[in-house]
C-alpha cells in the first residue's frame, strides 16, 4: 500500500557480513524517497528530523544528508523556528502538470455511478502505479450482499483480481514478464497465482477482451475487469465490478463485460479530448 503512516515505510535490507546491510545501487535513492514519503503522509504537521530518522531506520546524520538533499532539489521544505519539515510547492507543481495523465479518475465518475445502477454491485477503478495497481476510486450497488474486498487507497499487484489482470494483460509481452518476475514473491501467499497461472489468465484475457476472476481471490466472490485505453494506446487504469459468484453466471456476465465496455469506450472518447473540453456537460 502507498505510505499513510510512518510504520509504513519498508524495513532496511537484512544486515550482511560484519552487521552492514548489504549495498544497493539504489540504495540512498530509496531511503530518500522513503523520507519523502514520510514527508507527504505527514503534510498537515510536518515531522521533525528524529522521528523520520526513526521511522526511515536510518541514523540522524544519514537523514540529515538524505532530507538536504530533497530541500535542494526543492521537494521539501524546513522551517528552522519549528524544526519541522514538510512537502515543498515544487511538488504541488509536479502533481498539476501530470494531472492530466490521471484525468481518468474523475471522468470515470459518472459511469462506475451508472454501471452500479445497473448491475447493482460494487464497481472499482483502479490506476497503475509502477507494478502495482490502487484502487482510487469505488462505487456499491444496492444489492444486499456486497463485495467489498477493496478500500480506496488500496493496492495489489498487476494480475492479482479482475482489474489489474486487465491492467497486467494490456502490457506488452516482454513488459508482462517483467512485472510477473518483480511481483514473484508478493504472489506466493495467493495459492490460484504463480507465473504460469497468470500466463495462463493474461492469454485468456486477451482471448476474451475482458478479465474474469472467478473464485481465485475468495472463493464465494468473482469480478469482471475491462482495461481503460489512453489516446496513445497506452493503459494504466481498468474498471471492474464485484459481486458473489451466484451473479456471476455466464449470462450475466455477458451483460456486465456490455455495460463495461460501454462506459470504458465513452471514458475513452473524454480521455481524446482536449483537457479543457472534458468536462464540458
Amino acid at each position: 500500500m502507498p505510505s499513510k503512516t510512518p510504520t509504513d515505510v519498508p524495513s532496511p535490507p537484512a544486515a550482511g557480513k560484519g552487521g552492514a546491510a548489504p549495498a544497493s545501487p539504489t540504495q540512498s535513492l530509496d531511503r530518500a524517497l522513503a523520507l519523502l514519503d514520510l514527508v507527504v503522509a505527514s503534510a498537515d504537521t510536518g515531522l521533525s528530523l528524529a522521528p523520520l530518522a526513526a521511522a526511515a531506520s536510518l541514523s540522524k546524520p544519514t537523514a540529515h544528508r538524505l532530507l538536504t538533499g530533497l530541500r535542494n532539489a526543492g521537494l521539501i521544505d524546513y522551517n528552522p523556528a519549528s524544526r519541522l519539515f514538510s512537502p515543498a510547492f515544487k511538488l504541488y507543481q509536479m502533481g498539476q502538470k501530470v494531472g492530466g495523465r490521471f484525468d481518468v479518475a474523475q471522468l470515470a465518475g459518472r459511469g462506475m455511478d451508472r454501471i452500479a445502477e445497473a448491475t447493482e454491485d460494487t464497481v472499482y477503478l483502479s490506476i497503475r502505479s509502477g507494478d502495482q495497481a490502487i484502487c482510487v476510486a469505488r462505487r456499491t450497488g444496492a444489492f444486499p450482499i456486497r463485495t467489498l474486498t477493496l478500500e480506496v487507497g488500496d493496492s495489489r499487484p498487476l494480475g492479482l483480481g479482475a482489474g489489474n489482470l486487465a491492467l497486467l494483460a494490456a502490457l506488452p509481452d516482454g513488459e508482462c514478464e517483467q512485472v510477473i518476475a518483480r511481483n514473484h514473491a508478493l504472489y506466493r501467499g495467493h495459492p490460484n497465482f504463480d507465473a504460469q497461472s497468470l500466463r495462463e489468465y493474461v492469454a485468456r484475457t486477451r482471448a476474451d477482451g475482458y478479465a474474469l476472476n472467478y473464485g481465485l481471490m475468495m472463493p464465494e466472490m468473482a469480478a469482471i475487469g475491462v482495461a481503460l485505453h489512453n489516446p496513445d494506446g497506452t493503459v494504466n487504469a481498468a474498471l471492474s465490478v464485484a459481486a458473489i459468484k451466484t451473479r456471476m453466471q455466464a449470462d450475466r456476465r455477458a451483460q456486465i463485460v456490455g455495460l463495461l465496455r460501454q462506459e470504458a469506450a465513452e471514458i475513452e472518447r473524454m480521455l481524446a479530448l482536449p483537457p479543457g473540453e472534458r468536462y464540458a456537460l
